[in-house]
């Protein structure tokens, strides 16, 4: 069980946390090219902050997990967590985060290898929609398109 954390909306100011989060986070769990890490993070480094709604998931004041969801395309973006605070259920409570404030269908992009992640969400009720090799950077990215349909209740 998590104690002592709180989710927030992140700022200007968590965003060098966040950068260090994705690149702890993706080197391990992915294997890229030195080419094409380089161009991820180029294309992070340029990300655009106001486009998406970014959550910090804080734990005792520290910046150790986050999400973001582009409400435009109903695209959860992002969730990375620290290595050494994975497997704490984290990611979980993220995401229930994201379900319970934006009440409507929505997708995500998972890595066809990343068999951790595909549980995850398909325990959210989230469903292989298309496969696709490339990410909308160029990078060969082998990942599945899944989505979960909003049901009014």
């Amino acid at each position: 069980m998590i104690d002592h954390y709180e989710i927030i909306p992140a700022n200007v100011a968590d965003w060098p946390d966040l950068l260090y989060i994705f690149d702890k986070s993706l080197r391990t769990t992915d294997n890229l090219s030195d080419d094409d890490w380089k161009a991820l993070y180029k294309n992070l480094t340029s990300f655009s902050y106001p486009t998406y709604d970014t959550y910090v998931f804080k734990k005792e004041g520290k910046n150790v997990a986050y999400i973001s969801y582009w409400r435009e395309k109903k695209l959860i973006k992002m969730l990375y967590v620290l290595p050494e605070y994975m497997n704490q259920g984290i990611a979980n409570l993220l995401i229930q985060h994201i379900l319970n404030t934006y009440h409507e269908t929505m997708t995500i992009g998972v890595k066809k290898s990343n068999e951790v992640a595909m549980h995850l969400y398909t325990k959210y009720g989230f469903k292989i929609h298309s496969s696709e090799d490339y990410d909308t950077s160029g990078i060969y990215y082998p990942h599945y398109v899944l989505i979960r349909e909003y049901a009014q209740s």
